[in-house]
């Protein structure tokens, strides 16, 4: 027989520890500078690289609360990011004072774009690696636009992407209560979604590599699904590979989206880490739910063609180890 005082003093555990790891987050994303896009003057010992993207968000007007309402499409953007000379791999060199190109990662050049098809061909065109690929990376829960940019022009340094570099942002809160309308907002972006990689690969020659991060993982995999029972794109030949980086998804539901999918792009690749603290304070939500970038056994893709890199060695106690395969030098 059950003691109910020891069912409320556990539920009441829980949700200290629930309400504490919220607190560090807020803590976090309040004491530091989140994500704004600096502008400043180019300097010539720097690299630039430019980040195309797909801003399917609108502004939050100064002083509002919570998330505004949705826009009903996206706006097209690119953006020229300035690396500076002396950074270290793994970093994002955030200016502290008036942005400056030699210590800060900044923009030198920013151009808008009509409609969808304009920006595809520019993409399209910028492309001088002659691999006929673009790499489409979708943010992650809690992101605000100007770090998934910066986030990206990171990664095309740290790991020498030759080809045009995607950015799909999707109307996530970046706030760190703003779980459940980011939740909302994966499944009305995958219209956009599904779009976007139809047009980037229009071009019979063109093709995508997808790579998602945390709650970015989920919208890909729905988007997926979704292209799969429309027909819309050949998967085999249009999408070269997926990559989800601590994939914030439920297993089952990994297993349910991947029922769908009769043609799996090659690679498919899931990056864990057993100690990811954000997917912690994620399952807390979800009803003790594990998720799948925690998982670093097999057992959750049992049978799927799908290849598991355990991360956990590299841990670098940064962002709450959610980001490992951004930011450790390893």
């Amino acid at each position: 027989m059950f003691d109910a005082n020891d069912v409320l003093l556990g539920y009441h555990a829980v949700m200290r520890k629930f309400l504490t790891m919220v607190a560090v987050a807020l803590c976090l994303s309040a004491c530091a500078k989140r994500g704004t896009i600096e502008y400043a003057p180019p300097v010539a010992s720097a690299t630039t690289h430019d980040i195309w993207v797909a801003s399917y968000r609108a502004d939050v007007p100064s002083g509002q609360r919570g998330a505004p309402p949705r826009p009903a499409a996206p706006a097209y953007q690119r953006y020229t990011v300035s690396i500076p000379p002396t950074h270290a791999p793994g970093k994002i060199e955030w200016p502290s004072g008036t942005p400056d190109a030699e210590p800060d990662f900044v923009t030198v050049g920013a151009a808008r774009y009509t409609s969808y098809r304009s920006f595809a061909r520019a993409v399209a065109a910028s492309d001088q690696s002659g691999e006929d690929e673009t790499l489409l990376f979708v943010l992650g829960y809690n992101m605000r636009p100007g770090e998934a940019v910066y986030q990206l022009a990171q990664l095309k340094e740290d790991f020498a992407v030759p080809v045009p570099t995607v950015l799909f942002s999707w109307p996530s809160a970046g706030v760190g209560v703003g779980y459940i309308y980011d939740r909302d907002s994966v499944l009305i972006s995958r219209d956009w979604l599904e779009q976007l990689i139809i047009d980037l690969t229009r071009d019979s020659r063109r093709k995508i590599l997808l790579i998602g991060h945390s709650m970015g993982s989920q919208l890909i995999m729905e988007t997926l699904r979704q292209i799969e029972l429309k027909q819309s794109v050949d998967i085999a030949r249009k999408i070269d590979g997926v990559v989800l980086l601590a994939p914030d998804i439920d297993a089952e539901l990994f297993q349910s989206q991947a029922r769908s999918l009769r043609t799996w792009p090659d690679p498919f690749m899931l990056m864990v880490a057993e100690q990811d603290r954000a997917l912690r304070l994620s399952s807390l939500l979800v009803g003790f739910r594990p998720r799948l970038g925690s998982q670093t056994d097999r057992s959750a893709v049992e049978g799927l063609p799908v290849s598991v890199v355990d991360l956990t060695s590299l841990s670098n106690g940064f962002a709450f180890d959610h980001q490992i395969a951004t930011t450790s030098p390893s």
